[in-house]
């Protein structure tokens, strides 16, 4: 599990969640979860991150991607 911290785009707010590598249907994902434990799935597909099972402003999960692409690159679900 990563602690990743993110400027939400809109309020500029300093976000901090937690994003926890998922196997999602066979595809690598992460489960973001935020501070009040509402959590969301994200993966990414051909270079853009996509939300799999809410929906979530686009310029949010742009910024959570930026945030886990150091990891996503590199993570094993195994």
């Amino acid at each position: 599990m990563r602690r990743i911290k993110v400027k939400e785009p809109i309020t500029g707010e300093q976000l901090s969640l937690l994003a926890q590598p998922e196997d999602y249907n066979g595809e690598q994902g992460w489960r973001i979860i935020t501070p009040d434990k509402d959590s969301f799935v994200i993966l990414e597909k051909e270079g853009a991150w996509q939300v799999v099972d809410d929906e979530i402003h686009p310029d949010i999960i742009s910024a959570i991607g930026n945030a886990l692409r150091p990891y996503a690159r590199y993570n094993s679900l195994s």
